[in-house]
């Protein structure tokens, strides 16, 4: 056994004995585990009579998380789990023929030990499974011209995570007033504004005005050219997004060059003992022969420099993963291949519905 996977096994070892349920800034500085419960919890309005059919991530154990305890409540109507097939991810799907004439919820509980972890070994895991382009996240082309550029190499993979931390810019600017918090608004970890007016951002150096055009051309289209989609051409060209920009990114960057890289995506687990999350949270990992795959969080790293060092290579145990990958095809799913899959998706008669509401929320045990 080489001497990298001895270290990996020994600091997995390590990090399953130690269990420290918080820490400071969000993330430990040492190895550590935490324990929480979480509900995921979706309101269907009445579809009236219509075929209803509902989709819904749900997590499983891995060498970093165990799953326990989970439960469903679908509230009479009949669910099935299912398993994607090109990544391996459960979900739940929920048909009725006849809809619902009432609101409905359904739930889903489960108990998570989450760990710290740098670089893990996965048993099973393919790295040349996760070479090639997803939809969003495409290969070649500019990303060819950016590592010809920058003389980035296999050697090196911290230069890469850097050149994207660069060039990126944590926002999701929906309107040009002072009302929005990421048009005007400050980072609470710098006190900085998230997005000076007087800044350009992206390889095509646009203004926030601009940024915020672009969101609202997407509402109008249904189009992906904006933040939140994980769409890392428009990562590279605009340089503002959330967690699914910044990776989508990093991915497209990586795999051009040959290194495998991965999509995770789930939650984020505030440091209070309990309460309800607002949104959902990605990162990815990297695999490098002998080594395993190593974490990155380049949006966290962005949101608080100080942990710059910490998340290339290292991501804390405040959180839990739902789905791996991108580009998911789901049994009876009749709107194509889903890019993101974290929040519910709904049909009603075959046609895509927002006609529900969703809660998450965690309790430390």
């Amino acid at each position: 056994m080489s001497a990298v996977i001895k270290y990996c096994g020994l600091r997995f070892f390590l990090f399953m004995q130690i269990f420290i349920i918080s820490c400071s800034n969000n993330c430990g500085e040492i190895f550590s585990s935490r324990t929480f419960t979480f509900t995921y919890s979706v309101n269907i309005e009445p579809s009236n009579g219509k075929k209803l059919e509902l989709w819904l991530p749900v997590p499983q154990s891995n060498e970093v998380q165990t799953i326990a305890n989970l439960s469903f409540d679908a509230n009479g109507l009949d669910y099935t789990l299912k398993q994607e097939k090109k990544h391996g991810n459960k979900y739940m799907y929920i048909y009725a023929e006849e809809g619902t004439r009432l609101p409905v919820e359904i739930s889903m509980n489960f108990e998570v030990n989450r760990q710290e972890h740098e670089n893990i070994i996965y048993n099973g895991v393919d790295p040349t499974n996760y070479l090639t382009s997803y939809s969003m996240v495409p290969t070649g082309d500019i990303f060819s011209k950016i590592i010809l550029e920058n003389n980035f190499s296999l050697e090196n993979v911290r230069a890469i995570y850097d050149y994207v931390l660069s060039g990126m810019h944590y926002g999701k600017p929906k309107d040009v007033t002072d009302d929005d918090p990421y048009y005007s608004g400050k980072n609470p970890k710098t006190e900085q504004e998230w997005l000076p007016n007087n800044s350009s951002y992206g390889l095509k150096e646009v203004s926030i005005d601009e940024v915020v055009s672009l969101y609202k051309e997407s509402k109008i289209t249904d189009g992906s050219y904006t933040f939140g989609n994980g769409n890392s051409i428009y990562a590279c060209d605009i340089g503002v997004g959330n967690c699914t920009d910044y990776h989508s990114y990093f991915m497209s960057l990586d795999r051009t060059l040959g290194i495998p890289a991965r999509f995770h995506m789930g939650f984020s687990i505030p440091s209070n003992s309990g309460g309800e999350i607002t949104g959902y949270h990605c990162w990815s990992d990297y695999y490098i022969e002998g080594e395993g795959w190593s974490p990155v969080d380049i949006s966290e790293a962005d949101k608080d420099p100080s942990r710059q060092d910490y998340f290339f290579g290292t991501v804390c145990e405040n959180r839990v993963e739902m789905m791996l990958g991108r580009d998911f095809i789901l049994d009876e799913y009749n709107n194509g291949l889903v890019n993101l899959f974290i929040y519910p998706l709904l049909e009603v008669d075959d046609i895509k519905s927002k006609k529900f509401t969703t809660t998450f929320t965690y309790k430390d045990k």
